[in-house]
């Protein structure tokens, strides 16, 4: 077997391509917010550990939404945007492979959640006490529904702390919490800010109320 000279043996090695490391995904947030189909949070994706210059695929449940270059470093960095989910919550798992080179993969699970506000019954007289029933409220430590008409806050009132994951809040309050309501268009605001602001830095659920006058009641009754 031919020996190499140690200086042709050292200059050989430096054309053979680095193998890359073991790929890892850096972990992602416990929850994700889906408004609708076109409105949904962003999903961080910074991995490393690939072969700078090779193509790697980014999946969401198994199916390939972006397809993106290794940097020099080995690594990746950018975001995906958070899967449809219409109602309720729900895990997913975040993938990412690199082309050709299927073993050096590395997932992450977090979940997403459709960010909703629901009162029951839907009609209700402003005294009497509702179900409030709401998810995504994650921006904070506590959940607040703020009363607005006419473009001012009215009354804030605090709906306590969300549970779970995705901030879900289930309890029971008055319809709307001020003696002798305006009639009128009212609109309940409810996010995890204790002041009421029309554009909040977190996310926020809006429920429109309409209060009208009490029927009289018919003579003789």
């Amino acid at each position: 077997m031919r020996v190499l000279p140690p200086l042709l043996a050292a200059a050989a090695a430096l054309l053979v391509p680095q193998a890359a490391q073991a790929a890892e995904l850096t972990p992602l947030g416990t929850c994700y917010r889906s408004v609708d189909a076109d409105t949904r949070e962003a999903v961080p994706v910074n991995a490393a550990g690939f072969t700078p210059g090779e193509r790697v695929e980014v999946a969401i449940d198994g199916a390939v939404v972006e397809t993106v270059t290794v940097l020099a470093d080995g690594s990746i960095r950018g975001s995906v945007t958070a899967p449809y989910h219409a109602a309720g919550e729900r895990p997913f798992t975040l993938t990412v492979t690199q082309v050709g080179q299927p073993a050096n993969t590395a997932s992450a699970v977090s979940r997403v959640a459709a960010l909703g506000l629901k009162l029951k019954p839907r009609n209700a007289s402003p005294s009497k006490r509702v179900r409030i029933r709401g998810l995504g409220f994650i921006d904070g430590e506590r959940v607040y529904a703020h009363y607005v008409r006419k473009g001012k806050v009215r009354r804030t009132i605090d709906l306590g702390t969300p549970q779970g994951p995705c901030g879900r809040i289930s309890v029971r309050r008055r319809q709307i919490p001020v003696r002798r309501p305006a009639l009128g268009r009212w609109v309940m605001q409810v996010d995890n800010s204790p002041a009421y602001s029309a554009t909040p830095l977190g996310v926020a659920a809006r429920w429109k109320i309409t209060v009208r006058r009490a029927p009289r009641s018919a003579p003789g009754r």
